[in-house]
């Protein structure tokens, strides 16, 4: 087991008190990969425990969420939307924010995957099929990458 986890707080300007507790990682503290704005004065991070285990740093996160409390559930002054050690696992949303995230997302599917494959939707000249072709012969393959490949194009000539 390695000792290289963290538990860190960012801190309010007004009063200095605590908005947001996280178990970290290398960088995590300074990155935004959170739904809580990461301090832009880098003092306002303040590291509470360092050379941890994970389950070490995750008992601890939890205990400093319980202690400060989550405004969510109205026990106290934290942004954190899970009692921490889950991540994002043990988050829950309300049904407005279900409906926001849902309408937020529509189209953007095909859009990423377009986006993400150049030839989506058009298909390879007769000269390029020609070189894929001849690219490909004389490759050999095992017994089991056949009846995979033979598997899959069963498959897909079903559809």
């Amino acid at each position: 087991m390695s000792n290289i986890y963290y538990i860190y707080a960012y801190i309010r300007k007004s009063n200095g008190t605590p908005y947001y507790i996280g178990k970290g990682l290398g960088r995590r503290a300074y990155q935004k990969t959170h739904n809580v704005s990461v301090p832009k004065d880098k003092s306002k991070i303040i590291i509470l425990e360092s050379n941890l285990t994970e389950i070490g740093a995750i008992a601890l996160e939890r205990r400093y969420i319980r202690w400060w409390g989550r405004k969510d559930l109205s026990t106290g002054i934290l942004l954190n939307r899970t009692n921490g050690g889950e991540g994002n696992s043990g988050l829950l949303f309300t049904e407005e924010h279900k409906r926001k995230i849902s309408e937020s997302n529509q189209g953007k599917h095909s859009t990423l995957v377009k986006e993400k494959n150049p030839m989506w939707g058009k298909s390879h000249s007769l000269e390029t099929r020609k070189k894929m072709s001849i690219a490909r012969k004389g490759r050999v393959h095992s017994e089991e990458t056949k009846l995979k490949i033979s598997q899959s194009i069963r498959a897909r000539s079903r559809k």
